[in-house]
């Protein structure tokens, strides 16, 4: 599954396709993420962290719940998405449905306002069926599906 929010919302548009060459943007794993703000907290930086992420317009938050998260980086996660809120566009692939982002994040309060805050003007794309990494794979092998 993956979340597209702009910072203002648009009828018609829908997931971007591709960003120009000169659109600042930025991929990133939810855990590499989480560490990094876990270093700004250690050194009293967050914020500092938090803004120089902002600088991009276009902020790809990949593998979300693929490790669940204590109360502390689940605290930073959240801090990031409100920072991000209405002023960035923000893409969130997770593997797991929203109504069971429990299982990763430990304090429903602030996933349930991590989710208010991803899904509003989010265009949400749910995907099923074999992933794309599969699917390449097996044409480069030769092989056909299991």
């Amino acid at each position: 599954m993956a979340t597209w929010r702009s910072r203002t919302p648009r009828r018609g548009r829908g997931v971007p396709r591709s960003t120009p060459g000169c659109t600042p943007r930025r991929h990133l794993t939810a855990a590499d993420l989480v560490e990094q703000l876990y270093r700004g907290l250690a050194d009293n930086s967050v914020s500092r962290v938090i803004d120089t992420l902002l600088r991009h317009e276009l902020i790809i938050v990949d593998e979300i719940g693929f490790a669940p998260l204590d109360d502390t980086g689940t605290q930073l996660l959240f801090r990031f998405v409100a920072a991000a809120y209405e002023r960035r566009a923000l893409g969130v692939a997770s593997h797991w449905p929203f109504e069971q982002w429990g299982r990763f994040l430990p304090e429903h309060v602030t996933a349930t306002s991590l989710l208010d805050r991803l899904l509003h003007h989010a265009t949400v794309v749910v995907t099923e069926g074999e992933s794309f990494r599969m699917r390449e794979a097996r044409t480069r092998t030769g092989r056909s599906r299991p």
